[in-house]
């Protein structure tokens, strides 16, 4: 992926949900409140993180893991599958924290040895997502804890929506002078 393109898919995610928080507060809390604790969104979130793990577990080369590549595919894709089982309960939150760590990943390895000092806009929001999603990983229902406090009040909501547009709109601004 390239600087421009992991800028871009990075702004406009922040774009979309940043502009769903400021415009439909009302069906953003709907969302968010069964978004926590939904089976079908565990699956799709911690589904498709767990496939990308496994992935890029099985993309490494023989100096990471040598022989023990294949052992180690099991364990972590029988401990995804056990997952859903035994830790059922903010699953879809875990999934969330492991695509964000995935995807950070990805914008981070794309501004590696690029030359404009402006990627360095990338690389912080991406370092934000990596705390939020180790964090989230660990205490997941604090997500739960962070709509709370975030529909208390309407203007709080609204201000969470405009700080995400304002982070897209710093990519854009920065994309342009790569």
């Amino acid at each position: 992926m390239t600087l421009y393109q992991s800028t871009y898919i990075l702004s406009f995610i922040l774009a979309l949900v940043g502009l769903m928080f400021l415009f439909k507060p009302d069906a953003m809390q709907g969302y968010v409140s069964k978004f926590l604790r939904s089976k079908l969104a565990a699956i799709f979130t911690f589904g498709t993180g767990g496939l990308w793990f496994l992935w890029i577990l099985s993309n490494l080369g023989e100096a990471d893991f040598g022989n023990i590549k294949g052992i180690l595919i099991a364990i972590f894709g029988i401990g995804g599958l056990l997952a859903f089982f035994f830790l059922d309960d903010f699953l879809s939150v875990r999934g969330l924290a492991i695509l964000g760590l995935l995807s950070s990943r990805e914008f981070i390895d794309s501004a590696f040895m690029q030359e404009p000092t402006s990627r360095l806009v990338l690389v912080s929001i991406s370092y934000a997502v990596v705390i939020a999603s180790i964090y989230l990983g660990a205490v997941p229902y604090r997500l739960r804890d962070f709509f709370e406090y975030l529909y208390l009040s309407k203007l709080r909501v609204r201000a969470f929506g405009i700080l995400l547009c304002a982070l897209s709109l710093s990519l854009d601004i920065a994309s342009i002078f790569y």
